[in-house]
């Protein structure tokens, strides 16, 4: 089973124009929606006289929103959320603020102008390919520290944080699909050392 996905590493910033109406594009890594909200707060205290701040985003398949802020149904957030989904994006919001120019766009025009600012603020972010992981915490000996940095260079497994003491205190990140088979594999190294 693949398990990988696409996120941003960068921001990346888009600028369209129509008829007088300004279109600027904001796209970021997000982890939680509160930090869309935390996002668009800010980009409205910097750009007071924007009409309209629409936005998707979608952290994983079952978490995910489009938002068209006061235009037309369907004609801002959908183009913007089907952008981060050519995109192949998880993890990733975009932010289009729309400065009226005074003459109306129609939807298909809307629909062409968000969808244009997106997805060139997307390319002008960095992303890579990550997997899900979970954390993992152990206490062990010096004597089964070496076995376990053989077993972690083995494994998708980083040490996110480690206190050599009396023991050494681990804390592992580790890529979900691997997880049980790593502890597993650490459960007899653990009993066989008393720890």
């Amino acid at each position: 089973m693949d398990d990988r996905f696409r996120v941003l590493t960068t921001e990346g910033r888009g600028d369209y124009r129509e008829k007088g109406s300004k279109f600027l594009a904001f796209a970021f890594p997000v982890s939680h929606s509160d930090e869309v909200d935390t996002f668009i707060a800010a980009l409205k205290s910097q750009h007071p006289k924007a009409r309209h701040f629409c936005y998707a985003y979608r952290i994983d398949d079952d978490e995910w929103r489009a938002n068209d802020d006061g235009e037309p149904r369907h004609s801002a957030g959908t183009p913007i959320f089907r952008q981060i989904q050519s995109a192949e994006l998880y993890r990733t919001a975009v932010v289009v603020i729309r400065y009226f120019g005074g003459t109306k766009l129609g939807v298909s025009g809307l629909i062409n102008a968000y969808e244009t600012a997106a997805a060139e603020a997307l390319s002008k972010a960095a992303s890579k390919t990550t997997f899900p992981t979970v954390i993992h915490s152990y206490t062990v000996s010096y004597a089964i520290y070496n076995r376990l940095m053989q077993l972690l260079s083995e494994y998708d497994a980083e040490i996110i944080h480690q206190n050599m003491a009396e023991n050494v205190d681990l804390t592992l990140r580790i890529r979900t699909t691997q997880s049980e088979m790593f502890s597993n594999l650490m459960d007899p190294l653990l009993k066989g050392s008393g720890s």
